[in-house]
This record gives C-alpha cells, structure tokens and sequence, in this order.
C-alpha cells in the first residue's frame, strides 16, 4: 500500500470517529438538556423537520408522535426539569452506522428519577432509541427518533 493511500484511509478512520465522538454527543446533549431545562440545546439535537415517536411495549400504537421543531418546543416546555423534578436521561450502548453525512444508532437508555423523601433513585423507564441522524453543518442532528419504551 503506498503512503498516499495509507494517508487517505487513516483520514477517512479519523474522520468516522470524529462523526461517532460528535453523534454520541448529541445523544448524550438530548437528555442533560431535557434533565436541567435547556430547550435551545434540547432543540439544537434535532433537525427542523425532525419526527420522534414514543411507544410503549404494551401498547400497539404510539403514545407520542411529534413532528417539526413546534411539536418538540411544545414537549419539552410540557416535561419536567430540575430543580422542580430530579431525574436523568441515561443513554448508553450506542451502536452507531456512519454512512457519508448520514448515521443510523440504536442505544438504549434509562430514565432514573430521584425521589421526593431521601431514598434511592428509581428507574421510571428504560428501553432503547433508534435514531437517523443527519450532518447539519458541523453538527450531527436527530432527523428521527423511535423511543421504545420497555420498562415503564
């Protein structure tokens, strides 16, 4: 192999990691921004005519099915956040495809609650999302979000 084409595939294994490090920031960014209160950093992991669907285990349609950046403002104004409500958005086990400017990820994630009394946190839910993600730009940003909720 010469050295102009080792060169190129070592920047191509860079530049999929860089894309992987700043995926996997967005995810994480969804659910400190959801736990503390940030919508312009909530909104700013989605695209504007983003979709994310929640679905319960149990039941066989969606509980929740927003489109576009007013159905995600509507959300996360309804959601709870710190101090009024303690909880955290634990997203973990990204697998994460990387296709040109394009991703697809499957991750799961947990939602622990604290509780009003001193006591141990609970799980409140767990279950995994399947996201697309886009490059916008220098950001990777949700375009679609399937919420499976497992555990509720």
């Amino acid at each position: 192999m010469s050295e102009k084409s080792l060169v190129a595939a070592l920047m191509s294994r860079i530049e999929r990691l860089e894309a992987e490090r700043d995926i996997s920031a967005t995810l994480y960014r969804y659910g400190s921004a959801l736990d503390y209160g940030d919508r312009a950093q909530f909104l700013e992991c989605f695209t504007a005519d983003a979709r994310h669907v929640v679905t319960l285990r149990s039941v066989d349609r969606p509980v929740l099915d927003l489109s576009g950046t007013a159905a995600l403002t509507s959300y996360f104004d309804a959601h709870t956040h710190a101090p009024a409500a303690w909880h955290k958005h634990v997203t973990t086990n990204p697998h994460i495809d990387v296709d040109g400017h394009r991703a697809s990820v499957l991750s799961y994630f947990i939602r622990v609650d604290a509780r009003a009394e001193r006591g141990p946190a609970v799980v409140h839910a767990s279950g995994r999302y399947i996201d697309e993600l886009v490059r916008d730009g220098a950001s990777w940003r949700i375009r679609s979000r399937l919420c499976e909720v497992e555990n509720l």
